[in-house]
């Protein structure tokens, strides 16, 4: 047994004033834990192509909700124990203690903090990400409406568009290829504002705790002070690296919807100006491009239809590869 020498008792009003700041701390992290049940759960809003190989992350939205609701509940049951202290029916060395723990004589635990800190938890995996080496070839390097970019004039961009409008208009199953790859990126967009900013709650949150703790129970020179420092320092880190994982979850959900959107734009562009060529070669308008033969106009739309699926093969590689970030 470690000896313990008998210290200042902490007040009454200490620990109920602490147990209130344990609350606030706890319906804050009430609302975070409501913002982000709205954020993060549909993956069909990546659209078809691409959604159901981002399954994890509906995985990793439930287990950031079970966190949040645990470390809630954490917070309920020290404020509950807290105000018991302040009552005289516990001692804060009995709520600080677990059985497991080192004691003095009197009972009073040694409780060490967390040898390793969540800080930088995720940073591997952001950084892996934002270097975008997940990306497949085909489309690592390239630009959105890629098929645009050679200048041409007003009458044959003008055909492009309409090429492309009537191509999703009258053919269904170009349509459903591209409502399959485009999926809803308004909602991608918001579902990463609201991981964001679900990191950055969680960050605040983290600090505020640390402060509270700090400065609602000063006496470090109390072992008992000591031991319930380093108990909460576990929830302090718990919610620093919920909000690591919120961060990189929100970096993750935005490049996958960018690329999403950019393979989107890219068939899109495709598929125009495939059709711009073929009304041009159907209806003999001199479009500043020569008429190729029979032979070579079926050539090309062979090739157009090989480079559409090699876009999407590239994305399906790719978005595979980024779902492994999402388990870190």
């Amino acid at each position: 047994m470690i000896k313990n020498q008998p210290e200042a008792p902490v007040g009454p009003e200490q620990f109920r004033a602490h147990a209130a700041n344990l609350d606030a701390v706890r319906s804050l992290l009430g609302e975070v834990h409501a913002a982000q049940g709205r954020a993060g759960q549909d993956v069909a809003a990546f659209g078809s192509v691409a959604g159901w190989l981002l399954s994890g992350m509906h995985d990793r939205h439930v287990r950031q909700q079970e966190l949040i609701a645990y470390v809630e509940e954490t917070m309920f049951s020290w404020a509950d124990l807290l105000r018991r202290v302040a009552d005289g029916d516990h001692e804060l060395k009995t709520i600080v203690r677990h059985d497991d723990d080192v004691a003095t004589r009197d009972g009073t635990p040694v409780v060490e903090g967390p040898e390793h800190s969540f800080e930088g938890l995720q940073a591997g995996v952001t950084s892996r990400v934002e270097q975008r080496e997940w990306i497949a070839a085909p489309l690592a390097d390239a630009a959105p409406v890629a098929e645009f970019a050679a200048p041409v004039d007003d009458w044959y961009a003008a055909l492009r568009v309409g090429g492309l409008e009537y191509a999703l208009t009258h053919i269904e199953p170009l349509r459903h290829l591209i409502d399959g790859l485009a999926g809803l990126p308004r909602v991608v967009a918001c579902d990463a504002d609201g991981w964001e900013a679900n990191g950055r709650d969680l960050l605040c949150l983290s600090v505020l705790l640390r402060q509270c703790v700090a400065e609602d129970m000063p006496r470090r020179d109390r072992l008992d002070v000591r031991s319930y420092h380093a108990r909460m320092a576990y929830n302090v880190d718990a919610l620093l690296g919920l909000a690591e994982v919120a961060a990189s979850m929100a970096v993750i959900t935005r490049h996958a919807g960018e690329l999403v959107g950019l393979t989107t734009d890219i068939v899109r562009g495709v598929i125009g100006d495939l059709f711009a060529r073929v009304i041009a070669w159907v209806t003999g308008v001199p479009a500043g491009i020569p008429v190729p033969s029979a032979g070579v106009q079926f050539g090309i739309v062979v090739v157009t239809a090989w480079r559409i699926h090699a876009y999407i093969d590239a994305l399906e590689t790719s978005i595979g590869e980024l779902s492994r970030s999402v388990d870190g």
